[in-house]
């Protein structure tokens, strides 16, 4: 039998890229990570694809809503 839900690990940040992108966010004038992840996604073409990566991982992992 195959078992439910999810078979992965949650994927870790390492310790020298965790608070990179709040640090960034911050420094760019966003009030918190998840606004500036919203921001980066609608306009990925502004932004470099290191913090769109960033960004994606913030809005899937740490910027759920209720």
């Amino acid at each position: 039998m195959a078992e439910k839900g999810r078979t992965k690990k949650f994927p870790a940040i390492k310790e020298k890229n965790q608070g990179k992108f709040t640090a960034w966010a911050k420094k760019n004038g966003f009030s918190d990570a998840c606004s500036a992840a919203n921001a980066v996604m609608k306009n990925t073409k502004k932004y470099s694809e290191s913090v769109i990566k960033m960004a994606n991982y913030a809005k899937n992992f740490g910027c759920s809503t209720k």
